[in-house]
């Protein structure tokens, strides 16, 4: 959701905090910080309510990730840009091939309590890694795919296929990342 045409009641820069049930990411520019800078903030739980630290009353797009009939249910969400930024991809079940639309994949949320085996290329070839969000949580957030020495994702499957380590994403109930202009 872009808060340019919302309305006059929900306008840009105005949401400074939110009560939240699933998954949901902040972002302080238009269209998902496709221009690949900004700020992001991300929540999530049964109710949540918190205070938005960075981009609290700058809030000019926001968007819901994972199943929004079960927020707990296993799901992935790629996104094309690190931070949770560009265009978005969902799916609950296994995929060959990320739609050639994505071009790139930075970054990734899972859902669930389940782990999902990303693979470097499609039909679960190249590099893999297994991830999965923190024991006890229902979600795990990475916001920089590099940091898992894998640089996009072309296709992934439901449970652990690989002998690598298993990766315990950040599974924070709220998160905050800032990108400058390079």
């Amino acid at each position: 959701m872009d808060f340019r045409n919302c309305g006059r009641y929900v306008t840009d820069n105005v949401v400074s905090s939110a009560c939240v049930t699933g998954v949901w990411i902040f972002y302080s520019e238009y269209s998902y910080n496709y221009q690949n800078v900004g700020a992001v903030e991300w929540i999530y739980g049964d109710d949540y309510r918190s205070n938005l630290k960075t981009v609290g009353n700058q809030v000019s797009s926001l968007r819901y990730a994972g199943d929004s009939k079960d927020w707990k249910a296993s799901t992935i969400t790629l996104y094309e840009f690190d931070l949770f930024a560009g265009k978005e991809y969902y799916e609950s079940g296994d995929s060959t091939e990320v739609p050639s639309e994505m071009t790139t994949v930075r970054s990734f949320i899972v859902t669930g309590q389940g782990f999902w085996t990303l693979y470097a290329s499609k039909n679960f070839n190249g590099n893999g890694i297994c991830v999965g969000a923190q024991p006890g949580n229902y979600a795990g957030f990475a916001p920089d795919l590099n940091a898992f020495g894998i640089g996009t994702v072309r296709s992934f499957r439901k449970a652990c296929f690989t002998k690598s380590t298993t990766v315990q994403l950040d599974s924070d109930q709220h998160g905050v990342v800032l990108k400058a202009a390079e």
